[in-house]
């Protein structure tokens, strides 16, 4: 891994006078006004709106294309009490953007329900789904994070006579869908000013525009669906720049301050005293994610918007989450051993087949890949792939997936990662493995690359840079956490920790902390050696830190 520094010290800084004054203006560490000068921030409106956003800078909901004709499809449903169904997605996003709508069409009285997917289904509204509608007596269906590519789906609802509105943020890939309405920041024709919004935050964008065009007051409204708009954002990996941030920072705020009754019980059971983006992102997403991956998706969004919270149902999603975990722990232990076993380190592409939890196969590509800093695919026994590509480089795995794709059924994804079916034949898999190797190499040699913000001593940190690094949350895409590169540093006392000890733990004499991931085989190794770290806080200590890399000290 090579690292890179994103920018020069302070003190020969060209903007250092500048960076100083505003640091003093908004009380905060000159070392966090110069990063938030890196992001390009160097203005009072902008400095002024990223730490103190509010509901007034949110975009006007029906500047997104059709909303206006979606409300009122919407109204008129609630009108002549017309059965509606939510069809959304079974992961976090998928979970809160149905939240979303079925809490408030419940408040609006609709006859509503909902229906997530289970992952053996697909993704997706397809045609089943709508001939199901059909006999339930559904006369509208409104998709949350799916339906942009769902035509033969579309075709069906108007056989059967039922309007579909699309709400979706996914890229459009052909033709539009042939719906009533279609909502979605990534449209061609796209009027709205920030294409970045994920299926929850659509959603959050059409409960806007519903209650403004009923004259409920928004600003009252807003807290029962800002939670939901954050998580669904930050489980999605979206930017957390524009409105994104605005939503997740009042979100938070409103998490820390006063939270409904379902995240109010899952933020006790994890005993943190303050909720930031890690909590979402580490804790509380994937807790979500794996009804999704193992389970019903369909429970989640039951808790999320009933009335009452049952205890137990809480602890059921606890449970499921620890099942993933431990499934993703012997299932990955399974890929290591195949991985040694059949000599697939040196492959220019790591691919792993057998008996793999579908549901899991994503979380094992990505492990594979950073491990061996290799692109990684795991194949489950049902022909279900899933591919990671390096993080830092500019490799692309659905262009070599592309060239190969006379042996797929189906295939889609980005650069960093995507997804195929494949008829799990022997022959056919061996031709695949073969011609994968050969497409890698046009993609050049694999250097990864990583950034890092400046020199920073840890002790340096804590003391004076970690109470005000609060003030720049939520971190995430677009604007992850600073990563410093430490002095030199020697520790006597290091330990190994979780399933299997897979992960690892540097401790200084003063008592700092540093955690290695999924790295625990390396730390007695690390014992009394001079090294630098590349780390950056974990956000709930200011003596508690994460690594992202190590170099060897002089």
């Amino acid at each position: 891994m090579h690292w890179i520094t994103k920018d020069v010290p302070l003190d020969i800084h060209p903007k250092k006078d500048k960076i100083i004054y505003y640091a003093r203006y908004f009380n905060c560490h000159p070392l966090l006004m110069q990063y938030l000068f890196l992001h390009g921030m160097g203005r009072t409106d902008e400095l002024y709106h990223f730490f103190q956003p509010s509901y007034d800078n949110l975009h006007d909901p029906f500047s997104l294309n059709d909303m206006k004709k979606a409300v009122i499809r919407i109204v008129k449903a609630l009108h002549t009490r017309e059965k509606v169904l939510i069809f959304g997605d079974y992961d976090a996003d998928g979970i809160t953007s149905t939240s979303i709508l079925v809490k408030c069409l419940k408040k609006f009285l609709a006859d509503v329900s909902y229906r997530l997917p289970l992952r053996s289904e697909g993704y997706g509204i397809s045609p089943s789904s709508i001939a199901e509608a059909s006999n339930a007596g559904v006369s509208l269906i409104i998709t949350v994070d799916n339906g942009s590519s769902a035509h033969e789906a579309m075709d069906e609802a108007a056989r059967k006579g039922i309007d579909v509105i699309v709400t979706d943020h996914h890229e459009i890939l052909g033709k539009y869908p042939k719906c009533y309405a279609f909502v979605n920041p990534k449209r061609h024709d796209n009027t709205y000013p920030f294409p970045d919004l994920c299926g929850a935050g659509v959603a959050f964008k059409l409960v806007h525009a519903l209650c403004l065009f009923v004259k409920r007051d928004w600003d009252r409204e807003i807290k029962d669906y800002i939670e939901l708009a954050t998580l669904g954002t930050i489980a999605d990996l979206m930017p957390l720049t524009g409105e994104n941030r605005i939503i997740c920072k009042l979100g938070l705020r409103r998490m820390n301050l006063a939270p409904s009754k379902a995240f109010r019980e899952i933020i006790n059971r994890l005993k943190v005293s303050q909720v930031n983006s890690g909590t979402i992102g580490f804790q509380i997403a994937p807790i979500f994610n794996a009804l999704g991956r193992i389970d019903d998706p369909n429970f989640a969004v039951e808790i999320l918007t009933s009335g009452t919270i049952h205890p137990k149902d809480i602890t059921k999603l606890f449970e499921f989450n620890q099942k993933r975990k431990q499934l993703t722990a012997e299932q990955f232990e399974a890929c290591e051993k195949s991985i040694i076993e059949k000599n697939l380190s040196n492959s220019n592409v790591i691919i792993v087949y057998g008996e793999y939890h579908h549901g899991i196969i994503g979380i094992l590509a990505s492990r594979i890949a950073e491990k061996y800093n290799k692109p990684a695919i795991v194949i489950s026994e049902n022909g279900t792939g899933s591919c990671r590509s390096v993080n830092g480089t500019s490799f692309s795995i659905i262009n070599t997936l592309n060239r190969c794709k006379n042996h797929l059924s189906r295939y889609g994804g980005h650069q960093a990662a995507a997804g195929f079916s494949i008829k799990p034949n022997e022959k056919l898999l061996n031709e695949f493995i073969k011609n994968m190797q050969k497409s890698a190499l046009h993609e050049g040699p694999i250097k990864p690359v990583k950034f890092y913000f400046i020199d920073c001593s840890p002790q340096y940190f804590s003391e004076a840079i970690y109470d005000d690094m609060h003030l720049l949350e939520p971190f995430g895409q677009g604007f992850s956490q600073p990563i410093f590169l430490s002095n030199t540093l020697s520790f006597d006392e290091v330990q190994s920790f979780g399933q299997q000890d897979a992960h690892g733990k540097l401790i200084l004499p003063s008592k700092e902390s540093f955690y290695l991931f999924n790295r625990g085989n390396i730390v007695e190794k690390l014992k009394n050696q001079r090294i630098k770290l590349f780390y950056s806080s974990t956000m709930n200590e200011s003596h508690e830190f994460i690594v992202h890399g190590i170099k060897q000290a002089k």
